[in-house]
């Protein structure tokens, strides 16, 4: 009896080892982990980069090619019935605003008052707009996309990051 209770500890011990250790697996990309004061470093030659929202709702991804870069936004969660805009931001300025229609293609969502954006009633909005390569290469403060509500409320934003020149 004591024999068959210390094994059946054993098992349970091991058992409970198992699944803490596959529970605190590292599957997820170094992207994903960054803190709020962490800044991300792109670089040209990497072409591709891909930026979370602080809030986990979306993503931005920023393309670079010849002589600009494709910026492509896509978010969830946000309110059907508001109207928002996309910003690209270089430290405390006001930054780049998304728009009007003749720059920007609209996947997902809608664009009304050539600046504003309306997503999909499920909530979702995916745009992108190309930037000159200048705009990233001479910035000397932290870059980061912004969305804003009508009101100027700021709704999210995604991890700052520098290009490495």
């Amino acid at each position: 009896m004591q024999t068959t209770y210390k094994i059946m500890r054993q098992l349970l011990v091991i058992s409970a080892f198992l699944v803490v250790s596959t529970g605190c697996a590292d599957t997820e990309p170094t992207l994903e982990r960054t803190t709020k004061d962490e800044v991300l470093k792109l670089s040209i030659p990497q072409q591709f980069h891909e930026l979370p929202f602080e809030s986990g709702l979306g993503r931005a991804i920023v393309i670079f090619e010849e002589s600009g870069a494709d910026c492509i936004i896509y978010v969830k969660g946000l309110n059907p019935g508001e109207r928002y805009t996309i910003s690209l931001v270089v430290g405390l300025s006001s930054g780049v605003m998304f728009g009007p229609k003749e720059n920007v293609k609209i996947r997902v969502g809608s664009l009304e008052d050539e600046v504003k954006f309306k997503p999909n009633p499920k909530g979702e909005l995916f745009v992108s707009m190309r930037n000159p390569i200048r705009f990233f290469t001479a910035a000397k403060e932290e870059l980061f996309f912004k969305i804003e509500s009508e009101n100027k409320k700021e709704i999210m934003k995604t991890v700052p990051f520098l290009l490495n020149k």
